[in-house]
């Protein structure tokens, strides 16, 4: 995950911020026109695309993918996740 997370941060998409634990890595997904914005933290997003540690290329984060959220397990496709459209456009600006 070290090369994506080289490559967001070169494209401006990784940012320091507060969370639940102090201070964390976060990605930036989304600006909306009145200037919100739609981030995740590395943490959370390891969490759920970690099983593509290795090798996160477009085809492999596009997939399906099972993690663990407390006691339960899910199995669930980036599409179902919601993360799809973000690959898509990190496809298409040449990150992954």
């Amino acid at each position: 995950m070290n090369q994506l997370y080289s490559s967001l941060n070169e494209a401006g998409l990784i940012f320091k911020g507060d969370s639940d634990q102090g201070e964390a890595d976060f990605i930036l997904l989304e600006t909306y026109e009145d200037g919100t914005t739609h981030s995740v933290d590395v943490d959370a997003f390891e969490t759920l695309f970690g099983d593509v540690e290795e090798s996160p290329t477009y085809e492999a984060l596009s997939g399906s993918h099972t993690f663990k959220l407390g006691d339960t397990q899910y199995t669930m496709t980036a599409d179902e996740m919601g993360y799809q459209k973000y690959f898509d456009q990190w496809k298409r600006q040449g990150i992954i």
